[in-house]
């Protein structure tokens, strides 16, 4: 199943760096003003409101990460007719996997201190992307954040072989037609008194949205990223329009059905043709902060729980600090060790390629001789 190119890194796409930064904001600003307990009297009455607003910036992740990933898996399939899974499933375990081990790690070692509470089993559940399963103990709040890790990482596990099995996933416009048949199943699934496996399936509507997105053809990717400002404008507005004003169980159905293309045609079309937005989505900072918002997710937890009031922001100041010595230092070679070792794997798939195809001439070859 593993083609025989190198990795050939996808052009970056600076504003989406700059949208996961305004993402982890969305979540921290939430842990902040509605977890933390820090009491801030006018925003008090927005609570419901900015925990949305937090919600928010993990479905643009999703979007973000549907797309970013599977960009990249459907132009290998286009450039070689497949998929090289194991090499995927390396570079997606250096990327994710040793940041939160160390980030678990260190709340264990919390623990036996005494400074925090959680459990082995816990942080064990966290570890195994499990945390979005309804267990009896959770995760603690302290990694309890990484239900969002669970549902990328379960959904990674699965959605690389459709792209190679499943017909349905390779037509745009089919995808899109599933995605909407997911949405209502999800929508009645609620409602008929199952509200676990309808969220666990609206979730996934985010991811496969910005997947369907990776298979668009150039010209309709083209419209959406010329979009008029106005329009992208509106999107934006009906997005808070939502989350400010929309009673729960109304905005739990708008989210479900409208939210995923609502976040797409927001980041995606994004006008960075326009100077004033464009000195912010490409700024540089603003990109980089984008960049090492992976651990700055993961870190900012430990931050924002219940105890430590106005010292809040000097601690989300410091795990930016931590954030980009873990960038430079620890995930940056992981990424080169992954990428090196994901070249090797291709390379000896290639050599099982060319020796499989020989002996299948010489087989050829034979049969023809023996009549």
């Amino acid at each position: 199943m593993c083609n025989t190119n190198k990795d050939v890194a996808p052009a970056r796409i600076d504003y989406i760096d700059a949208w996961r930064f305004l993402a982890v904001i969305m979540v921290i600003q939430s842990h902040i003003f509605v977890y933390s307990g820090l009491k801030i009297s006018f925003l008090t009455p927005y609570s419901d409101q900015l925990d949305r607003l937090g919600e928010l910036g993990v479905l643009i992740f999703f979007v973000i990460s549907g797309f970013v990933i599977c960009s990249g898996l459907v132009a290998e399939k286009s450039r070689t007719g497949t998929i090289c899974l194991s090499a995927f499933y390396v570079r997606r375990f250096y990327r994710i996997i040793p940041p939160l081990w160390l980030y678990l790690s260190c709340l264990l070692m919390l623990n036996a201190s005494n400074i925090i509470e959680i459990s082995p089993q816990q942080a064990l559940t966290s570890a195994s992307f499990l945390c979005n399963m309804p267990f009896p103990e959770g995760c603690s709040w302290f990694a309890g954040h990484t239900w969002t890790l669970a549902y990328e990482e379960q959904f990674y596990l699965v959605f690389p072989l459709l792209i190679l099995s499943v017909p349905l996933i390779n037509n745009s416009g089919r995808f899109a037609l599933a995605i909407g048949a997911l949405s209502i199943g999800s929508m009645l699934l609620s409602k008929a008194g199952h509200p676990v496996i309808g969220e666990y399936s609206m979730y996934f509507i985010f991811l496969l949205t910005g997947c369907c997105s990776a298979l668009l053809p150039e010209n309709i990717i083209g419209r959406i990223r010329r979009m008029h400002v106005a329009v992208w404008l509106s999107v934006i507005a009906l997005l808070l329009i939502g989350i400010g004003y929309l009673p729960d169980e109304s905005e739990k159905q708008v989210k479900t059905v409208c939210y995923p293309l609502l976040i797409l045609l927001m980041v995606l079309g994004t006008p960075t043709r326009i100077k004033a937005i464009a000195a912010v989505f490409k700024n540089k900072g603003l990109c980089y902060l984008g960049r090492i918002s992976y651990t700055v997710y993961l870190w900012q937890e430990l931050v924002t729980g219940n105890y430590l009031g106005w010292l809040t922001f000097v601690y989300v100041a410091a795990v930016f600090a931590l954030a980009m010595i873990s960038y430079r230092y620890l995930e940056l070679p992981l990424q080169r060790i992954a990428s090196e070792m994901s070249n090797r794997l291709k390379a000896e798939a290639a050599e099982q390629q060319t020796l499989v195809r020989k002996t299948e001439g010489m087989i050829v070859s034979a049969t023809q001789e023996g009549k």
